[in-house]
């Protein structure tokens, strides 16, 4: 015998599809692929890529902020003369080869919390480690102050190369330069999606992801961190500690409380990536302000 609905009941139901539907939102973002040059904390020059916003060359790739709920069309413009790829790491579905001044378009979601990196595959790692990698980052917390770290190293001889179509052999990779968003500290400092700026109590989020070749172990000064999500080997969720080691192309998201005031300082531990062009602390270094 079939059951029958009360009334009340179906217009509960009715009213969870309505509520369901109406936090849905549709996300709309554009990726360009664009050329340009790097320049570094000391003024050095070479060949770089990103995925900007715009169709102007900015060395920081573009960070997409979105919720659980939330679904992304992205558009994904190619404004280079060569041939780029574009990947998700987390969606193999995604995995375009895109010639010179064409598009794709993908419709996306995410479940889960996090930081997904999107990505040139085409000779890989090549264009990737030219700079061809951002940040997806998904946030469900409302109230929290929320920050973002794309960190990433770079040999300007091997961008020299890789841009006249050489090649380069990874094995006697030496970076000398180490950037968070594309900035070294002090320039890190003005950055204020990367400079932690908090009061005692808040909820901080800081989203990381590693775009780079190399592992970076990001320690902080002054407090420990929750790992909300993370894809990397040696990082647990819902561990609580001061030091990660995040690999090639591995992300993680901390979430910080702080229970004091003061200036505290965030680094590589690695303490050649707090350098640039052999000049400390010219690197991954910031200084976070708690009030």
């Amino acid at each position: 015998m079939p059951k029958i609905i009360s009334s009340k009941a179906f217009m509960l139901f009715v009213a969870c599809c309505l509520v369901s539907h109406l936090c849905a939102t549709q996300v709309k973002r554009t990726l360009y692929i664009n050329k340009g040059f790097f320049t570094t904390v000391d003024t050095m020059k070479f060949p770089y890529l990103a995925f900007n916003k715009g169709n102007v060359f900015n060395p920081s790739n573009e960070v997409i902020t979105l919720t659980s709920t939330d679904t992304l069309i992205l558009k994904v413009i190619n404004n280079d003369t060569s041939i780029h790829g574009f990947s998700l790491q987390s969606n193999a579905s995604v995995n375009d080869q895109i010639n010179a001044h064409d598009s794709v378009v993908h419709t996306l979601n995410f479940s889960k919390e996090g930081v997904y990196i999107f990505f040139d595959t085409y000779k890989y790692p090549t264009n990737r480690y030219m700079g061809l990698g951002g940040m997806i980052c998904v946030n469900n917390h409302g109230n929290s102050k929320n920050f973002y770290w794309n960190i990433k190293e770079h040999q300007k001889l091997y961008n020299q190369l890789l841009d006249n179509n050489g090649t380069v052999n990874w094995q006697d990779y030496y970076p000398d330069y180490f950037t968070i968003n594309g900035k070294s500290y002090p320039d890190l400092q003005n950055d204020t999606t990367a400079r932690v700026f908090a009061k005692v109590g808040d909820t901080v989020r800081i989203f990381i992801a590693n775009t780079g070749q190399s592992r970076h172990s990001i320690h902080f000064h002054g407090f420990h961190s929750r790992v909300v999500a993370s894809t990397g080997n040696f990082i647990q969720a819902n561990a609580e500690k001061e030091t990660y080691p995040i690999g090639s192309m591995q992300c993680v998201l901390l979430e910080m409380i702080p229970d004091k005031t003061g200036l505290y300082s965030v680094h590589d531990h690695n303490l050649v990536a707090v350098s640039g062009g052999g000049k400390h602390p010219n690197g991954m270094f910031i200084i976070m302000v708690i009030n």
